[in-house]
């Protein structure tokens, strides 16, 4: 073979090699993502819940609603009672100048 057939021989060999590559490998990498893509898609996905375990954690956060405005109640009690006693001394001091 002369020196200068050998640059067109490589390229034809190139070519014909990326096109059958192509056509070989494209169906499987297609296959792959879809799979990829699925397996994505299934992580992604919220387990369904049947209805008994909507109402249970239904139930649980009304529960949960009614202890948190219970505490809300009893620090609001709490607060209100710690003014009124840092009050009552200011009070009785005034009341004390005030007659004296």
């Amino acid at each position: 073979m002369p020196p200068g057939d050998i640059a067109p021989f490589v390229l034809a060999m190139t070519a014909i090699l990326s096109v059958a590559g192509i056509i070989i490998l494209r169906p499987l990498t297609r296959r792959l993502g879809d799979a990829l893509e699925a397996k994505s898609r299934a992580k992604h996905k919220q387990p369904e819940l049947s209805g008994e375990e909507i109402a249970r954690l239904t139930d649980v956060m009304g529960r949960l609603t009614d202890r948190i405005e219970s505490l809300e109640e009893r620090q609001d009690f709490t607060e209100r009672l710690l003014s009124d006693q840092k009050r009552a001394p200011a009070q009785a001091r005034l009341r004390d100048t005030a007659e004296g």
